[in-house]
């Protein structure tokens, strides 16, 4: 036998060899995904001009979804298969996840696309991760293509994510130029929500003029029988006339000489009219909601309890900032209250710009803003004229349990010494039950707190748990005594109160 030179075992063909530069399984499966090699499976992907034949492999097809498996057993011919019902495009997608369990995607629009492909193909996963992408970054522009991706498809996380954008944002949602075009199972959706923080004559008025596009599609008459046809009994059911106001219902739906072609007749109007003023005095009219619960959630306020103030540890000087001889002053009536002072005192000493309030519910709410105190009157003003008012910057920042902003309110302009503030977030956000928050709010002015505020606060049927964090390590100490036993962090509260309401 003639032996080789070559120091290499294998032979001069290992170049051949794509096998041993693969070090795992999913590099080997990338050079599968990007090769015909050792593919059993032709598809036709697509239909007319736009079709695309693709070369695969069936083992990797099957193991991926069960609707591929029966598609392969039972087309037993030599030819290919047709997949007429998924875009070149996105096949290409979900192949890519399929074989490397990964998949990009780069807009709502693929994303609808791929999970409408996932849910025909039993690809459960795939939906999760095309529904996740969704919903991830929800705003106005890519709700619309997802409102009607759920009107198609009945998902229920979908659902569920697109009515918890419609609680936050619901008189913008109802006034949208797109919202005329949805279609009917999104309008039976928002009429089935519960709680809807936005009058009910926003919602009628949204209804209607949604029943007059529908008409105008179809090329119908927008008179009253066929606003009702379009509508049915199960979003006309649900339309809650007796939660207006006599004012509101007569200047809006009720039937009037100028408004003849509205939802109701008379008699309707009459029968509505008759329950607004005196509950039940008068039969409503069949197929008419009996609800007269507003949807609009009431607001309530979780106000924190002063705890203890805050000196710094084992100082035992005197107050400077106000003097003690001002007895009639009102800083001597704040000791059940948090002040915010201009410059440090004994109960002051922790002066910063960056405040942080950690936050955890045991039922869900609609936070819509909080309340801060304000400075008070510096007194070392002296004798200068007495102004009310100062300029301040607050920055509001509402972050998940990841750190990630969900919300963000700049608040510019002239606040009175010595009083309180309600910031009122842009927009309002769902806590969910046991989920981690923190409100951050930095300010353009140095508050120096006073107060340690209560971690818990019962408010059946809530309970709230906090967590305060006053940063002051950038605010350089005063040449004083006070500058004593300065620290980088405090727990003294900033945030005294929470405006918020139930989320059902």
């Amino acid at each position: 036998m003639e032996v080789s030179n070559n120091s290499d075992p294998v032979g001069p063909a290992d170049d051949m060899k794509w096998q041993l530069d693969k070090n795992d399984v999913k590099a080997r499966l990338a050079y599968l995904r990007t090769s015909s090699d050792f593919s059993d499976c032709v598809l036709v992907v697509g239909s007319g001009d736009a079709a695309e034949t693709v070369q695969t492999h069936g083992m990797v097809l099957c193991m991926s979804s069960p609707k591929f498996e029966e598609l392969l057993i039972t087309n037993k011919s030599d030819g290919p298969v047709q997949i007429t019902d998924i875009e070149p495009r996105i096949f290409q997608m979900m192949l890519d996840y399929m074989y490397l369990d990964k998949i990009e995607l780069k807009n709502a629009e693929d994303a609808s696309l791929v999970y409408k492909a996932a849910v025909k193909y039993c690809m459960p996963h795939l939906c999760e991760i095309s529904a996740r992408f969704m919903v991830k970054d929800m705003n106005f522009d890519t709700l619309w293509p997802i409102l009607h991706l759920i009107s198609e498809i009945q998902e229920p996380v979908l659902k569920d994510e697109c009515a918890k954008f419609v609680r936050k944002n619901p008189s913008l949602v109802l006034k949208h130029n797109n919202f005329p075009h949805v279609d009917r199972n999104v309008v039976h959706m928002i009429v089935d929500l519960d709680c809807l923080d936005v009058p009910e004559a926003e919602i009628l008025t949204a209804v209607e003029k949604w029943a007059e596009e529908q008409c105008n599609k179809a090329s119908f008459p927008a008179d009253r029988e066929n606003k009702r046809t379009i509508l049915g009994p199960d979003i006309l059911s649900k339309l809650r006339f007796l939660a207006l106001s006599q004012e509101e219902f007569v200047k809006g739906p009720a039937f009037t000489s100028n408004n003849d072609k509205g939802l109701l007749t008379l008699e309707e109007s009459y029968a509505i009219l008759m329950n607004i003023t005196v509950p039940g005095s008068y039969p409503m009219p069949e197929g008419f909601s009996n609800d007269s619960r507003p949807r609009k959630l009431a607001k309530l306020r979780c106000i924190r309890k002063v705890q203890m103030p805050c000196p710094p540890s084992g100082f035992t000087g005197g107050f400077t900032t106000p003097p003690p001889t001002m007895m009639g002053s009102p800083f001597m009536n704040t000791l059940d209250r948090v002040v915010a002072l201009a410059s440090p005192t004994q109960t002051a000493t922790l002066g910063g710009k960056n405040f942080s309030l950690e936050i955890k519910v045991d039922h869900p709410i609609v936070l819509y803003g909080i309340q801060v105190p304000t400075l008070w009157f510096p007194i070392a003003a002296g004798a200068k004229p007495m102004t009310k008012e100062y300029d301040e910057s607050f920055i509001v920042t509402v972050l998940d349990a990841s750190g990630t902003p969900i919300s963000h309110t700049v608040f510019n302009g002239k606040i009175q010494y010595g009083t309180v503030l309600d910031i009122n977030l842009k927009e309002s956000i769902i806590l969910q039950k046991n989920a981690n928050y923190k409100i951050q709010v930095y300010t353009s002015n140095t508050y120096f707190l006073s107060k340690k505020l209560s971690t818990t606060e019962d408010c059946p049927p809530v309970k709230f748990t906090f967590k305060d964090t006053a940063k002051v390590g950038s605010i350089p100490a005063p040449p004083s005594v006070f500058s004593i036993g300065m620290k980088q962090e405090t727990d003294c509260g900033f945030i005294i109160q929470l405006i918020y309401s139930l989320w059902i």
